[in-house]
């Protein structure tokens, strides 16, 4: 993904995601001010598969922790103005899922 989007930009295609990956919540009940940990009854798997989603589209890994301090879109963008087409490795989990994350 080109890295010479707005900020405002980013929040749109971020709020985009969302909207498909959730599934269920209209495009027209978020805002850069929601809050996607309080405001909506969401399974920790599907945000997972948002965050994902997101890291995927922006060519991007974040630290770990760093998904953890958001909760609102807008603070999300500003995380992905910062992140993206920035690869940063993170620990191999063990076992079965070290084959799936490889």
């Amino acid at each position: 993904m080109e890295n010479n989007q707005t900020r405002e930009e980013v929040l749109e295609i971020i709020m985009d995601i969302f909207v498909v990956e959730i599934g269920f919540i209209e495009r027209k009940e978020i805002s850069p001010t929601t809050d996607v940990t309080k405001d909506f009854k969401i399974d920790s798997d599907d945000l997972s598969f948002f965050v994902e989603a997101v890291e995927k589209h922006f060519d991007m890994s974040a630290p770990e922790g760093e998904w953890e301090k958001i909760a609102v879109f807008n603070d999300m963008a500003d995380l992905i103005m910062l992140y993206r087409g920035v690869k940063i490795p993170r620990k191999k989990p063990w076992g079965f899922l070290r084959w799936i994350f490889r």
